[in-house]
């Protein structure tokens, strides 16, 4: 018993002298990806229907169903046959994780902001209504540290070194 204590004691006062200081390792992991608010605030565009990279959430409303493309945006697809769903566009949004749908208002958490949006699958038009700017802390590395930016960036995403 004497001997598990003391190993366990030496383990534990041997491992912190294996660390850098501020254990900065460890946010050097990953580089924030930025993108300078003017930029930022112009970002939502719709475009042609893509493959999804890293598949997140997915939401169905009616007749469309919107899949969340971490970090990227949202595919949106004819659900009005859920056996055979059809690609229609991509609603390009940095920094998006979620959506939510009331009527026919689309709020999307894009990074730091609450975006309003509609969309419209008749005209492929989107159509921007409002930007709540920094309701949402900015976004963390996946293994949980906070990124150092100047006053007018945002953090879109994390990639490792």
């Amino acid at each position: 018993m004497k001997k598990t204590i003391l190993l366990l004691l030496i383990t534990c006062i041997f491992s912190s002298c294996l660390r850098p200081e501020n254990n900065t390792w460890e946010e050097t992991q990953y580089n924030p990806v930025l993108l300078q608010r003017s930029v930022f605030e112009k970002s939502i565009v719709l475009e042609n229907p893509q493959t999804i990279s890293k598949s997140g959430k997915i939401y169905i409303k009616g007749d469309l169903m919107f899949i969340n493309d971490v970090n990227k945006g949202f595919h949106v697809y004819d659900y009005s046959d859920p056996k055979n769903p059809v690609r229609l566009q991509f609603i390009k949004a940095p920094g998006a994780t979620d959506l939510a749908i009331i009527d026919d208002i689309i709020y999307i958490n894009q990074a730091v902001d609450l975006v309003t949006i509609t969309y419209n699958s008749a005209t492929k038009k989107i159509d921007i209504k409002n930007r709540n700017k920094n309701v949402f802390p900015q976004k963390k590395s996946p293994n949980g540290f906070s990124g150092n930016t100047n006053e007018n960036e945002i953090i879109i995403d994390w990639k490792a070194k």
